[in-house]
């Protein structure tokens, strides 16, 4: 496995982000889920989410922040992503992020909450889900406009 590792530091405590998804291999993955993989495994994603985190949680202390944190954060990480990635994603809803975090519930300290540690995970389930479903729209026929359009 591959795995980068960038520890940076927020809002006094250290935090250490971990990117690296097994290595990608492209059978049954569409294109923009592939070049999202390789995103998600480079040093790039690390410094891109730690930014976007300190920007959004905007010195909150403590290990705990809200949904709300998470999507802005979500939001703020969008629009750091590599060209062709923010043409192909839209910045998700937040509809989207509850459905898609649904299956880590057991992560939530409590409702409305997550743990500044799982962010990293937590994001890459958003940004996966989310790649999913363009390339799943595109293979039954839709047209995906450019998200930086919208």
């Amino acid at each position: 496995r591959n795995q980068r590792s960038l520890e940076c530091s927020f809002s006094g405590r250290r935090q250490k982000f971990v990117s690296g998804m097994a290595e990608t291999k492209s059978e049954g993955k569409g294109k923009v889920l592939c070049s999202l993989e390789k995103y998600l495994a480079e040093k790039s994603f690390v410094e891109d989410l730690a930014k976007s985190l300190s920007e959004t949680a905007r010195g909150q202390g403590g290990s705990i922040i809200s949904d709300q944190i998470l999507e802005d954060t979500l939001s703020a990480l969008i629009k750091l992503l590599p060209e062709n990635l923010r043409k192909d994603l839209p910045a998700p809803d937040r509809e989207f992020i509850q459905g898609a975090l649904s299956q880590m519930k057991q992560k939530r300290p409590r409702e409305g909450c997550w743990q500044v540690d799982d962010v990293a995970e937590l994001v890459q389930v958003v940004l996966i889900s989310l790649a999913a479903a363009v390339d799943k729209f595109r293979d039954i026929g839709g047209y995906v406009v450019d998200a930086t359009k919208l």
